[in-house]
């Protein structure tokens, strides 16, 4: 490791392109099509984003906040302006003592299911649009999974496909629910592993009858760009994809570096981006505030 690597922080942001699915299909991702998030922090990220709810003016993105000093993600609540993409308000929804990400969810939806493997377990969050917090939660598993995203086929069975804890970025899993549990399907083993096509990087669509799946390829660094598949073949124990097209954000000025959520929504698609920062002393600081943090009363 390089001396400057130890004083780098990796920074995410949420973005939105305004274009159609069928554009950024054929084409990908071109200079200038996103357009960042802007709000005052400083000490945190925002990363992960999905669209809980929309009004004329805001977007209600469900996103990770990762505070540097804190070391911990929590799921906020992010009111955003629409015509200038700007942060109007934030809201803390749900805080645990283990790391919170990937707050999967559906646009008008009520629950949310946040990735918390740290804790070994998973649960769904009930939410209360008309208040904007959590009415309840409840345990759907004994187990943590990384970045689970859920999706309900044409026949109305219900689907979960996510990685786990070993081999993260490399091994998917199909979980299938019968009855009132979520059974891990091909005896528990997974049914790709590599390292480009395999971990989900947002929710599956569909578009135009075809079903589609943002995945990430993390060669050579995790969250580097998505991979855009269309799926060939899905059952218990197979799953096939096609790829369709790769997106990131190198053309896409300061977040340039990682790109690992695309969530596609009628008019508009929801992404995150990354770069790295040089912060010397504040990184030192960081370590200290974090020290204070942790041992304060």
């Amino acid at each position: 490791m390089r001396l400057k690597d130890k004083f780098l922080i990796q920074t995410y942001n949420v973005g939105i392109l305004k274009k159609s699915v069928d554009i950024v299909l054929e084409e990908g991702i071109k200079s200038k099509d996103i357009v960042w998030l802007t709000h005052p922090y400083k000490d945190r990220f925002f990363a992960d984003p999905f669209v809980i709810d929309e009004d004329e003016n805001y977007l209600y993105i469900l996103a990770e906040e990762y505070c540097f000093w804190e070391e911990k993600g929590k799921i906020v609540l992010l009111t955003v302006n629409k015509d200038n993409f700007s942060l109007v308000a934030r809201k803390l929804i749900i805080e645990e003592k283990t790391h919170l990400s990937f707050p999967f969810c559906e646009l008008g939806g009520d629950f949310i299911i946040p990735e918390s493997v740290i804790s070994g377990k998973t649960k769904r969050y009930i939410y209360d649009r008309e208040k904007k917090a959590i009415a309840k939660s409840e345990k759907i598993l004994d187990e943590g999974l990384i970045d689970a995203t859920f999706y309900k086929d044409k026949t109305g069975m219900e689907w979960i496909l996510t990685s786990k804890i070993k081999n993260p970025k490399e091994d998917l899993y199909i979980y299938k629910k019968m009855g009132s549990n979520y059974i891990c399907q091909n005896n528990g083993k997974p049914v790709l592993s590599d390292i480009r096509l395999a971990r989900s990087a947002g929710r599956m669509f569909e578009h135009n009858g075809r079903v589609f799946r943002p995945v990430q390829d993390s060669t050579g660094r995790y969250g580097r760009q998505t991979i855009i598949v269309e799926l060939q073949e899905f059952e218990d124990d197979s799953y096939c994809a096609k790829e369709v097209v790769t997106i990131n954000s190198f053309d896409n000025p300061p977040y340039d570096e990682t790109l690992h959520t695309f969530n596609v929504y009628e008019n508009y698609i929801i992404v995150d981006g990354s770069k790295d920062i040089l912060r010397f002393p504040t990184k030192i600081l960081y370590k200290k505030c974090r020290f204070l943090f942790k041992n304060r009363r």
